[in-house]
């Protein structure tokens, strides 16, 4: 008989089991959360746990690390999965049509049952029974109550990425078969899933079956954000995971972009950029090495190899 949840996290942190245990009965009430606007409008509720809080969940998620392995199609936060929003783009580069849809609330519409179907669910290889006092422990946890009263994943928790990639592992293993027998490609990054084909104008068919594998999923019950529904072509703008899929198959930032790191390396040039910026120029630097290298190299011979290498590495203290 395996040592119950509580025990293995007592252990793992090396604490006594009293405080363990009054660490979790404490979680769901020591996150900070404030509002952040949508882009669309409206607000996401973003929610800070305790350093206690975290503690235990990031104990768990290392004691549970088989348990809560995703499908192959999930593109976001996979441990050791290098570059996802590159690799998740370069799924579909290929194709001439993709089909873009998104879930609505993603995050707190992941239920404690949810996860525990996952867990102990027939395609969990490493599935793992729970007890009830277990059940417990990981609704404390890992869950929040949210604003219409039901509990689910708060956004902005560390575990909460991790969880919903498990959740999502028998849905994704269904809509990964059918978009296979329809002679789709599929990846989903968060909550926003990804279709391309080779074959014009059977998107929209698709779309009503996959409307139908979605309904069907029992746990979890996902909920399609229509209005952000886009069918995009080789002939339009196609964007996946915030990369340009341009008409040859490659790969690019963006006009938009582009237009604002050359904007910040002419001022890191002049020594007019604050901290903050500094780092968002560093970013914006490592994100194109990444996904699109030649634009790298293009900013090297226009402003200079040692300048664009200062600003990668932030050494501005160097430039004149």
């Amino acid at each position: 008989m395996r040592p119950s949840l509580v025990q293995l996290v007592t252990d793992f942190l090396g604490l006594d089991r009293s405080t363990v245990e009054e660490m979790a009965q404490k979680a769901p009430i020591t996150y900070r959360h404030y509002q952040i606007r949508k882009k669309r409008g409206g607000f996401r509720t973003i929610y800070h746990p305790s350093k206690e809080t975290k503690s235990l969940q990031y104990a768990l998620m290392h004691l549970l690390g088989k348990v809560l392995e995703p499908d192959s199609s999930a593109m976001a936060f996979r441990r050791g999965f290098e570059s996802p929003l590159r690799k998740n783009a370069e799924a579909h580069a290929q194709f001439p049509y993709t089909l873009r849809i998104d879930f609505k609330d993603f995050f707190p519409s992941i239920t404690p049952d949810d996860l525990f179907a996952a867990m102990e669910g027939p395609n969990n290889p490493a599935k793992m029974q729970l007890s009830f006092d277990e059940r417990a422990f990981l609704k404390q946890v890992f869950f929040v109550r949210q604003k219409d009263g039901n509990l689910g994943l708060p956004i902005g928790a560390p575990a909460s990425p991790l969880l919903s990639n498990a959740v999502m592992r028998s849905l994704d293993l269904a809509i990964k078969d059918y978009a296979t027998r329809h002679d789709f490609v599929y990846t989903r990054y968060a909550d926003d899933l990804v279709f391309s084909t080779a074959t014009k104008g059977v998107s929209r068919d698709f779309l009503t079956g996959l409307r139908a594998v979605i309904a069907n999923s029992e746990h979890p019950k996902p909920t399609i954000n229509e209005p952000k529904t886009l069918f995009m072509s080789r002939n339009a703008r196609r964007v996946v995971t915030g990369l340009t899929i341009n008409p040859d198959g490659t790969l690019s930032i963006g006009r938009k972009p582009k237009r604002y790191l050359r904007r910040l390396l002419n001022h890191f040039r002049y020594r007019r950029l604050d901290d903050h910026e500094k780092h968002s120029l560093q970013g914006h630097l490592a994100f194109i090495l990444d996904v699109e290298p030649g634009l790298y190299n293009r900013l090297c011979q226009k402003y200079g190899a040692g300048l664009v290498l200062d600003a990668l590495k932030q050494r501005g203290d160097k430039q004149a």
